[in-house]
């Protein structure tokens, strides 16, 4: 018989399965969680053990105030929680979990047990679940707080367990998780286990000193103090000094009111502050602990809490960069000038402007085209602006010094007269032998950055930088299939120490590592010590080498490059290529471009952008109307 009703209910644990695609997404997932609530409760230990990252076994335990039994029946149902009481306890959510989901989803794609006993009572109750079934709870002996055991993730749910990653990936997300707790509750006990092997015991210590002890002593007491400033929005914490710049965003960290978040308009903030003190595509390393009033920003705004959002972006954002530049100014690393605030994510700023003694006016100007918008004195501020684009201009068009004309003569091993002669017309009928020849006298370096050079037909224009990637990038896919890499053995071996989630990376890498060419040793310390490098990467440069091409390599992950062999050549060739702003010889570029010809892929570097622009004489004399 037909039935008029296509719309159901969806029987618990079905909606239990779905909720936990959210709430559960990996084994770090779980990690998350638990050590929130075990935060919440109370207790200022908690110890973390992942057995298998935390596919076999998950083992969170703490010493906050327990359950009783009719809680813990109840901790295991969806919507179940003791963090929220009326609706508007969510317009001020203080505690890091609240949503009344973690257990439940956990219980329906795992073995759940929890053992759990408040202070005061006798014994404590152990709880055990398992998907689709009755919960069941007994007494048992244990010490006050809570133990939490989940093993067997996802073996109800086969399609989920195979799209995990390598053991080496999973955990290094659980440790990249553990690490930012560490960070943010620098005042609590974190113990940390792989499988047997115990990772740290981080005692409780003030920020700083916790800083050094999972990120490295030696970057922390590099940082600047961060001193905090009365006001709605409460900064402090620690920023690095321009040289501790990266060129990813490793080692940069949000916190707001115990949290960690993630915020691209914060993260703006930092970066206008050492605006001029960087260059482009660098990175400064920051520890900010923001602290607000609840009531003026929303935590629950993304499925794992990452996001948030603020009551007034504008109030946050002036804090933040407000707060790096006080820090910057204090060690002279900033120029002390009125510090101008204005609205997060607009190009506009309110400038001033005048002579010393006299009424100063100003001026709304986009900082991007210049463009005066409005001002107190119109006619000035177009005069200020119209004198700097002519003193902009006649520096562009001065004529070229005795000074740089020796450094021209210097780099490319001419005389002047030879210099500005008249280049040689290469007939285009010549023996290729001749061609080369002629293509190699007329090879030069424009601005640091790119090789021109004549050919039979016009002008080659190559991205030095990106030529030398493509060429690096197909000899690290050759090194990693097999073909034989050259090291270049240490005199002394580096010592590089890592934190857990870098050591856990390493560990992942090293057999494809060592087909490049670096031989490491494990240290008795937790570091390790670097004993060879390839040939590729420069003599002084081999441990800020290794530390970005892993930070390159996370970050290429994340973009969701499946094929990590791939972006491990990447990372290497992005690491270990020359600079824009390098100098190079003109054997140099000989051989870079030689090099380049021989590859396989010559048009393109590794992440897709050209290497070269060829300029025909027929289209140079078009532009000049000669056609």
């Amino acid at each position: 018989m037909q039935t008029n009703h296509s719309i159901q209910i969806l029987p618990d644990f079905i909606a239990n399965q779905i909720a936990a695609g959210e709430v559960v997404q990996r084994p770090e997932s779980i990690v998350k969680e638990l050590v929130e609530n075990a935060i919440d409760a109370g207790a200022d230990t908690v110890s973390v053990v992942a057995r298998d990252a935390g596919k076999q076994l998950i083992h969170i335990v703490d010493n906050g105030k327990g359950m009783s039994r009719e809680d813990l029946l109840l901790s295991i149902r969806r919507h179940a929680t003791s963090k929220i009481r009326s609706a508007e306890d969510l317009q001020k959510i203080q505690s890091l979990g609240f949503r009344g989901e973690a257990l439940a989803s956990i219980a329906s794609v795992a073995n759940l047990e929890i053992r759990t006993r408040r202070p005061g009572d006798e014994h404590g109750w152990r709880l055990t679940a398992t998907p689709q079934r009755e919960a069941i709870v007994e007494a048992c002996s244990m010490d006050p707080g809570t133990q939490v055991f989940v093993r067997n993730l996802f073996f109800n749910v086969p399609a989920r367990r195979k799209f995990l990653r390598s053991n080496l990936t999973e955990f290094r997300h659980i440790a990249d998780t553990m690490l930012k707790f560490a960070l943010c509750r620098h005042q609590l006990r974190f113990v940390f286990f792989e499988d047997d092997a115990l990772m740290y015991d981080l005692k409780p210590a003030a920020p700083q000193a916790r800083i050094g002890d999972v990120l490295g002593a030696q970057f922390a007491e590099a940082l600047l103090p961060i001193e905090e400033e009365p006001g709605p929005v409460r900064v402090h914490g620690f920023t690095g000094q321009p040289g501790q710049a990266k060129k990813t965003r490793a080692h940069q960290f949000f916190f707001l009111n115990g949290r960690s978040i993630i915020s691209r308009q914060l993260n703006h903030a930092v970066m206008t502050a050492y605006e001029h003190l960087l260059e482009k595509g660098q990175f400064p390393p920051f520890v900010l602990y923001l602290e607000l009033d609840p009531e003026r920003v929303d935590v629950n705004v993304h499925p794992q809490k990452h996001e948030v959002k603020f009551e007034d972006d504008r109030l946050a954002y002036n804090a933040v960069q407000r707060a790096v530049v006080s820090a910057l100014r204090r060690h002279n690393l900033a120029p002390e000038a009125q510090f101008s605030q204005h609205v997060a994510d607009t190009p506009f700023e309110k400038i001033s402007f005048g002579e010393p003694g006299k009424a100063r006016q100003t001026a709304l100007v986009n900082r991007l085209t210049g463009e005066v918008l409005e001002g107190g004195g119109g006619s000035s501020a177009g005069g200020t602006a119209a004198a700097g684009r002519m003193a902009d201009q006649r520096e562009r068009s001065a004529p070229i010094t005795q000074r740089e004309l020796s450094a021209y003569e210097a780099l490319f091993g001419t005389d002047s007269n030879s210099a500005r002669s008249e280049p040689e017309v290469i007939d285009s009928a010549a023996p290729r032998s001749r061609q080369d020849e002629v293509s190699a006298k007329f090879t030069w370096q424009l601005h640091k950055k790119y090789i021109l050079q004549q050919t039979a037909d016009g002008l080659s224009i190559v991205d030095q930088q990106a030529a030398h990637r493509r060429i690096l990038f197909d000899r690290a896919m050759r090194a990693i299939q097999g073909e034989m890499a050259y090291s270049q053995e240490l005199l002394f071996p580096v010592r590089l120490s890592l934190d857990v989630a870098d050591r856990s990376l390493l560990k992942e890498l090293e057999p494809d590592l060592v087909r490049l060419g670096f031989v490491m040793e494990a240290a008795e310390d937790e570091s390790f010590e670097i004993r060879a490098i390839p040939f590729d990467v420069r003599s002084g440069g081999e441990e800020s080498a290794l530390r970005e091409l892993l930070d390159a390599f996370r970050e290429i992950r994340q973009l969701g490059d499946r094929d990590e062999r791939r972006a491990l050549a990447a990372s290497y060739a992005a690491k270990a290529a020359i600079r824009s702003g390098e100098r190079m010889s003109v054997e140099a570029m000989k051989a870079l471009l030689e090099d380049l010809s021989a590859s396989e892929s010559p048009h393109f570097s590794p992440d897709g952008r050209p290497i070269a622009i060829e300029l025909s004489l027929e289209e140079l004399d078009r532009r000049f109307g000669k056609t």
